[in-house]
């Protein structure tokens, strides 16, 4: 028998704010609104020493720009994860793809490069020629990987507290241990459910265990998912990528529409867990706010009400205090 609840005093808050009304999972598409451009190292980029290569993607235009480096996988060339270039940068975020400088790198080799690629990236801010001239931001920027880029990504957050954000693939980690993940920063954990290579029991499932309960963290295991180094947005009927933007969008841009999204759960997930509450601003007040079913609902006076679906709704109490808040699912 399906449960019943009954709401008292019940009213439709019908969007976050005016700001978010366009906000929503349809509305993120491949690509973005923006105009993107693309250069290589012979354009002038900074040759690292602990990298082999780089592609920097950017939106034609806009300043003050958040970026993210993101590293490929074992036995991987940097082209398996090109395809977040144009994506990421069609929604105004600056993507650096690099390659390493040997398909073989560890986990270890790979948070290194990923450290040398922010040197270079920082520097484009600098170098008069650049595309980013004087575009960047330098306080805001992110890093991620595909399986032992992944784990990289995951590394590097340990010893730079700098990062705004973690975005890790389809993660591998020989032997992880819980000082690995001892940081704060935020996290998003990519599985697949039949991953041979990188078992979710063995890596993302610990991985996510052993991140800090006071750290921000969300896992997105894909149903059937294997250990996918190329679908890279497109994964999961593109809810991989709706996921990235949104978690770079809600912690490097600090743009809280996209928190919501992230509290909607996949329907090509075999799991999906997080520890996120996303506060939402309105008439200079914060509400902090949960995904919830309900079967039925029911007015003051008895009455059942329409069940309108991805609405804020909250419950005032006798003194029109507001006493909780939900989006109904």
């Amino acid at each position: 028998m399906k449960n019943i609840f009954f709401v008292l005093l019940l009213i439709p808050f019908f969007s976050l704010s005016n700001n978010c009304d366009s906000i929503t999972l349809l509305s993120i598409t491949n690509p973005g609104p923006f105009n993107v451009i693309s250069f290589e190292e012979s354009s002038g980029i900074r040759n690292g020493s602990l990298y082999s290569g780089a592609t920097i993607y950017c939106p034609s235009n806009g300043i003050n720009l958040s970026s993210i480096v993101l590293v490929p996988g074992f036995m991987n060339s940097e082209l398996t994860i090109q395809n977040w270039g144009p994506f990421l940068a069609s929604y105004g975020i600056v993507t650096m793809t690099i390659g390493t400088n040997s398909l073989t790198d560890d986990e270890y080799a790979r948070r290194d490069a990923l450290e040398d690629a922010i040197i270079s990236l920082k520097q484009e801010n600098s170098r008069s020629v650049s595309p980013l001239y004087n575009r960047l931001n330098l306080n805001s920027i992110s890093v991620g990987g595909f399986s032992k880029g992944g784990g990289g990504a995951q590394l590097l957050a340990k010893i730079d507290s700098s990062l705004r954000s973690i975005i890790s693939l389809y993660p591998f980690i020989e032997n992880p241990t819980i000082t690995d993940f001892n940081h704060s920063i935020p996290t998003l954990i990519i599985s697949g459910q039949l991953d041979i290579i990188a078992p979710p029991t063995f890596h993302a499932d610990v991985h996510y265990d052993f991140i800090p309960q006071t750290t921000n963290k969300l896992k997105f295991e894909v149903f059937l998912g294997s250990h996918d180094p190329v679908s890279g947005p497109n994964g999961a009927m593109g809810e991989v990528g709706v996921r990235v933007l949104s978690w770079l969008a809600n912690f490097m841009l600090n743009d809280i529409c996209y928190c919501p999204l992230l509290l909607n759960i996949p329907s090509l997930s075999s799991q999906y867990l997080n520890n996120l509450n996303c506060n939402i601003s309105y008439n200079n007040q914060i509400y902090n706010y949960h995904k919830t079913n309900f079967n039925q609902v029911f007015d003051l006076f008895g009455r059942e009400s329409k069940k309108e679906t991805n609405k804020l709704f909250f419950i005032k109490n006798n003194n029109g205090i507001v006493t909780k808040k939900f989006i109904v699912e």
